[in-house]
């Protein structure tokens, strides 16, 4: 979930599946809970949301610039409860849904003229972790065309930094809803002033639209290992700017122009369904 758009202005380094299958495979193990000690865990019994006011809570509900900057010419708004009175954040049984829908009438005065409102969840404000392993459980939307949900991390800073225009960035999955056997994993850097983006897309025989799959990053200094259900699926060498702690952002967008608009076939509310969001880091007792 680039802050520009993933098919245009980056510079993109495709892989073959061939290629693919060499990083993924040259000396990863699938993932063992042994080798690691849990440095964060969100459950979702309950939704903490930060608060402006007092400085408290878990997750944002925005990026970390301003709500009415849209990128990748999206056409959601990301609300807020207690600013628009209306929640995509719903939890039953410990599930997390973030929930995209048309706009209603009686917010379509403070949406910025988007046609569809939907949610992020960051942790920019509460939490970071430089180095580690970075995953969630989670059910894709099976809502079809124009959606486009994400996992992703981006370093942590207090403001934007002078003189940057893109953050470096993991991209742990993003999938687009006409693609319901597809997810996508990417890294974006600028390490040579000039952001280059490397993705990595893997097409399964199962529909990921229909259960619970675990998507995983491990982010040490030498690599970028992507996993899902604990198996390996691609590594990259970590670029040189890859030096602050990252946070988490999860969100379901509608639009833009990667996944394309909703057509008459996409289904709405559709939902971005979390089990859980959890952090590592690595305590060395298992071989790489």
């Amino acid at each position: 979930m680039n802050m520009i758009n993933r098919k245009s202005l980056a510079v993109l380094i495709p892989l073959s599946l061939a290629t693919v299958a060499a990083h993924a495979q040259s000396g990863r193990n699938e993932l063992d809970d042994r080798c690691w000690n849990l440095t964060f865990e969100e459950p979702f019994d309950s939704l903490s949301l930060w608060d402006e006011s007092t400085q408290e809570g878990l997750w944002r509900t925005q990026y970390i610039w301003p709500r009415d900057v849209i990128i990748n010419d999206e056409q959601q708004f990301y609300i807020d409860p207690a600013l628009h009175g209306v929640s995509p954040f719903s939890i039953e049984d410990g599930i997390l849904s973030i929930t995209a829908e048309p706009t209603p009438r009686a917010l379509r005065g403070v949406v910025s003229g988007q046609p569809y409102i939907s949610g992020v969840l960051t942790t920019e404000k509460s939490f970071a972790q430089k180095y580690g392993r970075f995953e969630v459980s989670a059910r894709l939307p099976d809502g079809g065309q124009g959606l486009w949900s994400a996992f992703w991390l981006l370093p942590s800073f207090d403001q934007w930094p002078e003189g940057i225009a893109v953050l470096p960035e993991i991209d742990v999955m993003e999938s687009l809803g006409h693609q319901p056997n597809t997810y996508h994993t990417t890294l974006h850097t600028n390490q040579t002033g000039e952001l280059t983006s490397f993705p990595f897309d893997h097409t399964l025989k199962s529909d990921l639209t229909s259960d619970f799959h675990l998507y995983s990053v491990v982010w040490t200094p030498e690599t970028v290992n992507w996993y899902l259900d604990g198996k390996p699926m691609a590594s990259h060498p970590t670029p040189d700017d890859y030096t602050r702690p990252v946070h988490f952002l999860l969100n379901l967008a509608v639009g833009g122009t990667w996944p394309g608009s909703p057509d008459a076939t996409t289904e709405f509310p559709a939902s971005f369904d979390i089990d859980y969001v959890r952090a590592w880091s690595d305590n060395g007792s298992c071989k790489r």
